[in-house]
């Protein structure tokens, strides 16, 4: 089963403000997630992948699997 992670929880991930995800969505700088849950925006591994390099940030699967925990 895939993980779904909130932009709250991408934002911890990758050390960022979350409005600077929001920010980059709304621009069209930054691809949308393709699923939506409740109107709001559900990050897979991939996506949070494509958020990192878009920000040049550095994540590993490590991190990944730590937060799919909490």
């Amino acid at each position: 089963m895939n993980t779904m992670f909130s932009t709250g929880q991408v934002a911890r991930i990758l050390n960022i403000p979350s409005h600077r995800i929001q920010y980059a969505h709304q621009a069209g700088q930054l691809e949308e997630p393709f699923f939506r849950f409740l109107d709001k925006r559900c990050y897979t591994a991939a996506d949070i992948h494509r958020v990192a390099a878009h920000f040049g940030v550095t994540i590993t699967d490590t991190k990944l699997k730590t937060e799919e925990a909490q």
